[in-house]
């Protein structure tokens, strides 16, 4: 089938899997495509600024992780795993749930010995919670890093700083922008000094982002919404960037769905609301001229964002490419820059 999920697949060691984050940020490799000459460079991400040119936009996600995986107590004792998706209103949320038992509707899930939140409701492996006290506070004092499954290990307190950008802000992922995990405050200080434009985006990652596809036509899954927030004062700055024949570059997936949500639904002036977006092959960008990026799981809706940007086969060749120079993929691995 032309669109199965299957044509989307690759074979990774395992040993190239980053449990850990590098010593430092800025040591990560960085591979750089240039879609125009079809060429290929390799440096670390230190040297980013020497890839960009002055009045150039970059775009990064200022999204906060929220320590939003908690374990809670049942009335008799069990316990149940949730990970957070998104606020209700100030005293109800959804999460996702794991549990080896029952979880029965209106009972009571303790945080702390005194303390719960209720079930409100129960749907496949979504549960709603509420509680007397603003949830978001609950999982800061109790909550763990929500590190991916794929790292086989505990959350420790190195997790704290560096599953966290150094330019977040407003707290509401449940999964890093990871694309911004290899930026620190030297280089963003030396591509402003160079000219680079700097401005931000939020959009709060949620399980969507990350959730498998399970169907083998691509096109038949359903990506969900999350929340996104765009300020016009960006989409100035975007305008005014291209009209001098810069180019606009997105840090991320996230922030990439985010400005083409905005560009596809023909927004005007501020937003704020839920994007729905689902970038696959064929999708025509509107705003980005490149991305920065990590790579990314087989058969995911990440991996199939940027097959939307240099074609599938392309893509696959420079994942070998990686993985013949042993670059570290995912979440805490190594960055990528397409320029197109």
């Amino acid at each position: 089938m032309k669109n199965s999920i299957k044509f989307f697949d690759y074979d990774l060691p395992s040993n190239l899997i980053a449990e850990n984050p590098r010593s430092k940020r800025e040591h990560a490799k960085l591979m750089i495509y240039d879609q125009e000459f079809d060429s290929l460079d390799h440096s670390t991400f230190s040297n980013l600024d020497q890839y960009l040119t002055k009045g150039d936009l970059i775009i990064l996600n200022d999204t906060r992780v929220l320590p939003g995986r908690l374990f809670l107590k049942k009335e008799s004792g069990g316990t149940v795993e949730i990970l957070f998706h998104k606020l209700i209103n100030q005293y109800s949320f959804v999460c996702i749930f794991k549990s080896s038992r029952k979880v029965v509707m209106h009972s009571k899930l303790y945080f702390d010995d005194d303390n719960f939140f209720v079930v409100d409701n129960i749907e496949n492996n979504f549960i709603t919670l509420s509680s007397k006290i603003d949830p978001m506070d609950i999982f800061v004092k109790y909550g763990e890093v929500p590190l991916p499954k794929y790292i086989k290990r505990k959350a420790n307190a190195k997790d704290i700083e560096r599953y966290q950008t150094v330019y977040a802000k407003h707290t509401g992922s449940v999964a890093a922008p990871t694309a911004g995990l290899h930026f620190t405050q030297e280089i963003l200080t030396k591509l402003q000094a160079k000219g680079i434009v700097i401005d931000y985006c939020t959009l709060h990652v949620t399980y969507n982002t990350f959730k498998p596809i399970t169907v083998d036509n691509y096109n038949d899954h359903r990506i969900g919404s999350e929340i996104c927030n765009i300020k016009e004062s960006l989409i100035s700055k975007i305008k005014s960037t291209k009209s001098q024949n810069h180019n606009v570059y997105a840090v991320g997936t996230t922030a990439t769905r985010a400005l083409e949500n905005y560009a596809s639904k023909s927004y005007v002036g501020d937003f704020s609301g839920e994007a729905d977006l689902y970038i696959t092959p064929g999708y025509e960008f509107k705003i980005i001229d490149g991305l920065i990026t990590n790579f990314h799981l087989p058969q995911s809706t990440l991996l199939l964002l940027v097959a939307s940007i240099i074609g599938r086969d392309k893509l696959l060749e420079l994942y070998d490419i990686a993985i013949k120079n042993n670059y570290r993929f995912y979440s805490y691995g190594d960055s990528m820059f397409i320029k197109v």
